[in-house]
């Protein structure tokens, strides 16, 4: 059974994230108000596919399929994982946070903030305990 990413905010870090998500199999479902979006996304996504086999010990599985929505909730339903990569404003990522566990109660989410602890990320979540900081690493020895 493919499993399905949901990334909220396609620039550059949300593209990364969309690209690895493919690339490893999953299907994966953007939002992002932005209308360069999907352009934006797709010269990341070139670049990765050019890029990511080689930073693996192992083959790359079928490339899984993208698809872009226009609302938050259209995207995060049913996902496996929910990826938060909006701007570094508190306020903008608890919105985000609130509007992805109304959706998607059960989904865990990972927010690509650099510049947050956890803990401010939780603040006023309906289950805090599925928010974490989560960042793609440049170099693994296995696929996901």
């Amino acid at each position: 059974m493919t499993k399905k990413a949901a990334i909220i905010g396609g620039g550059v870090i949300g593209g990364g994230w969309a690209a690895r998500f493919l690339l490893n199999g999953w299907d994966v479902a953007v939002f992002d108000p932005d209308p360069e979006a999907e352009r934006k996304i797709g010269e990341v996504l070139a670049n990765a596919r050019a890029a990511l086999p080689m930073l693996y010990d192992c083959a790359l599985p079928a490339e899984g399929r993208l698809g872009f929505h226009s609302s938050i909730a259209a995207a995060v339903a049913g996902a496996d994982w929910v990826q938060e990569s909006v701007s570094e404003r508190l306020d903008l990522k608890h919105r985000v946070i609130a509007e992805i566990q109304a959706a998607a109660p059960e989904v865990p989410i990972g927010s690509s903030t650099s510049g947050f602890r956890p803990s401010q990320l939780q603040e006023g979540a309906t289950d805090p305990s599925r928010i974490m900081v989560a960042h793609p690493s440049t170099r693994s020895t296995c696929c996901l």
